[in-house]
């Protein structure tokens, strides 16, 4: 895939939120101040950044997807969330505060994507017109699926959780492992089993 074509996705991506009545931000901008974006690849297992380690860049993926997890002191795992084409990834903690990444994020399939610095990017791009339009408008966009997030993990059972990750995930239903979705729901695998085998029965 072309650079440009992959700079013109991410530019229609970034700027999606905004109020594009009012935002002057295009691809022409970019380009001007020489924000191209390097073409990365990651295989299947991979990780785009890793917990406990410096992550300063911000990922554009053309194609794949990635999930976020961290792993506690004692092994255990758990799943965060999942980001899928077209989409960004990265670790606001650590891009804005130079700070040790809280989690790791791992490819589940062949990833394609565009790496950019951010201090580099958020830096060059903050005079810009229409910027901060569209970077506040994905930041609103982030803390509410956060809010929704922390919110049935408190509030609704078990059996709840899994039906709504089926109808906000449905392309993930056979992609990947059931002890992922189990963590990522905040119950066992085994709990999962039992679950799954009672929504068949009924």
């Amino acid at each position: 895939m072309h650079i440009p074509t992959q700079m013109a996705e991410f530019v229609s991506y970034f700027k999606q939120g905004a109020d594009t009545l009012n935002s002057s931000l295009e691809l022409a901008d970019f380009e001007r101040f020489g924000l191209q974006g390097e073409v990365r690849h990651f295989k299947k297992g991979e990780h785009l950044i890793t917990q406990g380690e410096p992550a300063q860049n911000i990922y554009f993926l053309i194609h794949g997807l990635a999930r976020y997890f961290s792993v506690s002191v004692d092994g255990k795992e758990f799943t965060q969330s999942f980001a899928g084409a077209p989409g960004i990834a990265g670790s606001t903690r650590a891009m804005a505060f130079n700070k040790p990444a809280l989690f790791s994020i791992e490819a589940m399939d062949d990833i394609l994507c565009l790496q950019f610095n951010w201090q580099d990017f958020f830096t060059t791009m903050e005079p810009q017109p229409g910027f901060l339009n569209a970077y506040s408008r994905l930041l609103e966009h982030m803390f509410a699926k956060k809010e929704e997030r922390e919110y049935y993990l408190l509030q609704k059972s078990a059996e709840q959780r899994y039906l709504e990750f089926l109808d906000e995930h449905p392309q993930l239903r056979n992609k990947i492992p059931l002890k992922i979705v189990a963590s990522y729901i905040g119950i066992t695998p085994i709990a999962l089993s039992r679950i799954r085998k009672k929504l068949f029965q009924e």
